[in-house]
């Protein structure tokens, strides 16, 4: 019961704990922070602040970059919604000192605003392989060649340099990609960034190819552009900023894709399993097997989504077998999983049409749902195990043990009154005097057998 307390005040800790406290609004700058190797935790941090931005009507996102690289699945996704965002997105390698090799200048590349601060290098995008080794196979080099390549000339940047960054790793400070056209502008802070935004427009106008591009304009010559799609950034400086909250799910994940941490997961889980079902009854093989899941979770085999349903099922599942147990270790578990997937359940496919404020609320709504029942389940369970300890109330035991006065002399039979009925009763330890206190050790039949009382000294 201690134990199903304990689970049920620390998830709302962490309800409490890590519920965002910033929101989007209309006309504002959502700024995020990419601090880390790019994996499949950013891609999730880029997609939901997208449609946090997007759900709370901000103006402009700020990825505020620096990363040695990641792996290419994840550096695509991001490149495609940066591409398919409703919201400009700018990327500003920061703080100074910073980088934004391989695969950051990827990203950086696919933003509509590419901004650096003093100090700051991008460049070195040869792929190479999780060791490290340089890859240079013609059919790798030409296809992120073409990816970067493209991606310039989709937000009319020097298409050379950018394939330089590839073909011969060149790396560049703010001073030679401005000098180069790689980037829009240099920054060391927000505020400088959104003052030298403000005169300008961006345009998505038409090329001579037939295709169209993105474009960074002065406002006052726009007409001189066929355009299909515009954000004018005047007033930009006086916007309101806010800091995005990444949320405990994606915390999770990061921890989780750590390899090492994973790695390490994955095989306490499985000897967990073994040992827990070579010993029942100490839930190690519970503890074993959401060891693995999240083992698995971080190596990216289960996406998120998914893994939040499968606790929810799996967290019934341990609540159907705590009813027909009673050992209350499958409760406890349950409780945990239910919480844990609760976490990591929003926001699913579709819940980007909500703002950030609605889902934290279904969030917040679904664990609190979730304590209260397990609450109430971990009383029953409590209540239930009670019971098991009692000692049998019906049948022979029913006196046995309690204490009754002899209304006859029993030498060896007699009566005794118990609980204010009088029984026929034989003594089993010699002559018991009327008047004197028994203590009744059984029962055969009617008849009680009994003893004197032992006297305390």
């Amino acid at each position: 019961m201690r134990l199903i307390l304990f689970a049920v005040l620390l998830a709302t800790v962490l309800v409490l704990g890590f519920q965002p406290a910033i929101w989007a609004t209309p006309g504002s700058v959502l700024v995020v922070r990419i601090s880390s190797d790019i994996s499949q935790p950013t891609v999730e941090l880029v997609s939901r602040s997208i449609a946090e931005a997007s759900a709370g009507g901000a103006r402009l996102i700020v990825y505020e970059l620096n990363t040695p690289g990641g792996d290419v699945g994840s550096v695509t996704k991001i490149m495609n919604d940066f591409n398919s965002s409703p919201i400009p997105v700018v990327v500003w390698v920061t703080p100074s000192g910073a980088t934004a090799w391989s695969g950051g200048t990827y990203i950086l590349m696919a933003s509509h605003i590419a901004v650096m601060a003093s100090g700051t290098t991008i460049g070195s995008a040869q792929p190479d392989t999780s060791t490290g080794q340089v890859l240079n196979d013609s059919k790798f080099i030409n296809a992120l060649s073409g990816l970067m390549v493209n991606n310039a000339r989709l937000h009319s940047r020097n298409e050379t340099i950018a394939q330089e960054f590839i073909t011969k790793n060149i790396n560049l400070g703010p001073e030679e990609a401005l000098r180069y056209h790689v980037i829009e502008f240099a920054a060391d802070t927000l505020q400088s960034l959104l003052s030298q935004l403000e005169p300008y427009t961006l345009i998505l106008t038409a090329t001579g190819a037939g295709t169209s591009a993105w474009k960074l304009v002065m406002s006052n010559s726009i007409s001189g552009y066929p355009y299909t799609q515009s954000y004018d950034f005047s007033g930009m400086s006086q916007a309101s900023s806010y800091t995005y909250n990444p949320g405990i799910s994606i915390m999770l994940l990061q921890v989780l894709s750590n390899p090492l941490i994973a790695t390490v997961l994955f095989l306490v889980g499985l000897y967990a399993v073994v040992i827990g079902f070579k010993t029942p009854g100490f839930g190690l093989e519970i503890a074993g097997g959401l060891m693995v899941f999240l083992a698995l979770l971080g190596y990216g085999i289960i996406g998120i989504n998914a893994a939040a349903i499968l606790l929810f099922v799996l967290g019934i599942a341990l609540t159907l077998i705590e009813i027909k147990t009673h050992i209350g270790i499958f409760a406890l578990a349950g409780i945990g999983v239910i919480i844990l997937g609760s976490f990591l359940a929003f926001p699913l496919p579709g819940w980007e049409l909500l703002s950030a404020r609605a889902v934290t609320s279904a969030r917040q709504t679904l664990v609190a749902v979730a304590l209260v029942m397990s609450g109430m389940f971990g009383v029953v369970v409590y209540k239930v195990a009670q019971a098991r300890r009692m000692k049998v109330k019906v049948g022979p035991e029913q006196f046995t043990g309690k204490i009754g006065i002899a209304v006859s002399v029993l030498s060896p039979r007699g009566e005794v009154r118990v609980e204010g009925q009088t029984w026929k009763a034989e003594s089993v330890m010699g002559t018991v005097k009327e008047g004197e206190s028994v203590e009744i050790v059984g029962r055969e039949g009617l008849i009680l057998r009994v003893k004197h009382q032992q006297t305390q000294t």
